[in-house]
């Protein structure tokens, strides 16, 4: 009897430790073997630089983890690159993800969890964790894992002109969309070529979409259709299509960042984009006029604004121990040292909060427009859109009929309705 005794409690201390029903999973030792990581990202300028400085430092700073950085191009060329890696089973060991693109990778399982890594011996303890930004670690789940962790991180904005903004006697910059639409029909002046404004593009849209009491889809979590042509997505709608017909904005030109040109050549008074355009046009304005950033305008419902940006993600196709060095370096990047760094280099939000309160307490006092943006942080406005695997081809089928709609070729309900049923027809079919 007390041999079988003894042979029970062998096996059910042998189950425990093997991970069996209702144990907890064992942690992972510190990673001990070297290991090459290959890094694909999207940026560029003062934002690439930032990137590499960041990553000798990491490189420098231990001898088990060499990271090796692979500039791809624009988001949409990195993406692309990675689907074509993807098919030909030779994806990087790590790359930055918008939550829209992950989700298509994470429908082929290609995605490694990252959990394991975050609990390991040499991953993040419980504060650490804490500190960073809640709306951002949930932004980096899928389905409740962590398939992806942020890192660069930002929201939209509006610059405008404050020298045109003093010569229409105009005091303060627009607070609601009420005040932007206002506002711009002051500021447009046809004799020199001035508009008001530029847009919308699809993000200005999909926040006022919300800002209005509307949503993308009937159902976040599970969508089973999207309800842009809500009540509340038209009326949206309506405030560009009826400052369109009257002159004091009209669309966004074609071409790669044209409407942040035409605001640099003082044709436009206000330019809608996330905070990290600032790094962009600061040096081309110069002192040729004097700008500001201010929040983006609210609704009916108040401010929601989309949180945009891009998180880390690592691949399933790595080895396990590539997986867990891609996430030493992640936990580098997202320090309170490095991303306090980052953000004042590169205008991206921080992803700790106490780098942000430091930063509230110093950089953002000292510099006002950097702090325009992640000040969303601590407002509670930020919004972040659901994202599935047609995420992409949606967005492409509604940017159509909001390009038809700000081109007065179709009216805001028409419109929205004929991408809704796009969408709809994109979202039952995969």
């Amino acid at each position: 009897m007390r041999s079988r005794r003894l042979l029970g409690l062998l096996a059910t201390l042998l189950m425990v430790a093997c991970g069996g029903p209702g144990a907890s999973t064992p942690q992972l030792s510190a990673l001990k073997n070297t290991v090459q990581v290959t890094f694909w990202h999207a940026l560029s300028g003062n934002l690439s630089a930032e990137l590499t400085k960041l990553t000798d430092q990491f490189n420098s700073s231990q001898s088990t983890v060499h990271v090796n950085l692979v500039a791809k191009g624009a988001y949409t060329d990195l993406n692309k690159a990675i689907l074509t890696g993807l098919a030909a089973n030779q994806p990087p060991d790590l790359a930055q993800c918008i939550e829209t693109d992950a989700a298509k990778y994470n429908s082929s399982k290609a995605l490694a969890d990252l959990t394991p890594y975050i609990n390991a011996a040499d991953g993040l303890s419980g504060s650490d964790l804490k500190d960073i930004f809640p709306v951002m670690l949930n932004a980096a789940k899928i389905k409740g894992t962590y398939y992806q962790f942020p890192f660069n991180k930002s929201t939209t904005v509006i610059y405008y002109n404050q020298d045109m903004f003093t010569a229409k006697g105009i005091s303060s910059p627009p607070a609601t969309w009420d005040d932007f639409f206002a506002d711009a029909a002051k500021l447009a002046d046809s004799s020199k070529g001035v508009t008001g404004a530029e847009g919308p593009s699809i993000d200005t849209f999909l926040s006022m979409l919300y800002e209005y009491g509307g949503h993308l889809y009937d159902n976040d979590s599970n969508p089973g259709k999207t309800t842009v042509n809500s009540d509340a997505g038209v009326k949206a709608m309506t405030l560009w299509y009826n400052a369109i017909k009257a002159g004091s904005v009209k669309p966004i030109p074609a071409g790669n960042f044209a409407d942040q040109t035409d605001f640099q050549n003082q044709k436009t008074a206000m330019y809608i984009s996330t905070q990290v355009s600032y790094q962009f046009i600061v040096k081309p304005i110069g002192t040729k006029f004097k700008f500001a950033e201010t929040a983006f305008p609210a609704g009916d419902k108040g401010t929601k604004d989309e949180m945009f940006g891009a998180n880390l993600c690592a691949f399933n196709k790595s080895a396990k121990d590539v997986q867990h060095g891609a996430f030493l370096y992640i936990k580098y990047l997202t320090s309170v040292d490095s991303t306090s760094a980052w953000a004042q280099t590169t205008s991206y939000m921080p992803v700790r909060q106490s780098a942000y309160k430091t930063l509230s307490d110093g950089f953002y006092t000292q510099n006002p427009n950097q702090g325009v943006g992640p000040s969303m942080l601590s407002k509670g406005g930020l919004i972040v859109l659901p994202a599935t695997p047609t995420s992409n081809e949606q967005r492409d089928a509604l940017s159509t009929e909001i390009g038809n709609i700000a081109a007065l070729r179709k009216d805001p309900k028409t419109g929205l309705s004929d991408a809704a049923t796009k969408m709809n027809d994109i979202l039952a079919t995969g």
